[in-house]
């Protein structure tokens, strides 16, 4: 259940931030044996870098997203998600927009399953 909201916040993002003829793609993939990962990229108007380490605290509203729905717990939801399935969430370019790779241990949702 973690997992899907996780990855319906990144899309919910997406559809956020992207133009109205926009493009989201998601992507998911076995990058190892022991790893998968979710990508969710928009051509919308990305995050600075600077704030790539902010935007995934609680509450953190950067200054493009002032104006829009939310309250900032989207991306933190998605962080600690991927860290409670031995992962992470790397946000990047997309040229233009963000790139969400979010990657967790295969093996830790196998243990999940079974709880």
């Amino acid at each position: 259940m973690l997992l899907a909201q996780a990855l319906g916040n990144l899309v919910e993002n997406a559809l956020k931030y992207a133009p109205a003829q926009g493009v989201i793609a998601i992507h998911a993939r076995r990058s190892s044996p022991l790893s998968i990962e979710l990508v969710v990229a928009d051509n919308g108007p990305g995050v600075p870098d600077q704030e790539k380490k902010k935007v995934v605290e609680r509450f953190y509203r950067g200054d493009a997203s002032r104006g829009t729905p939310g309250v900032g717990l989207g991306l933190s939801l998605v962080s600690a998600v991927a860290q409670l399935h031995g992962g992470s969430l790397v946000l990047g370019d997309n040229l233009p927009g963000l790139r969400a790779v979010l990657s967790i241990d295969a093996h830790a949702i196998a243990v999940a399953k079974q709880a």
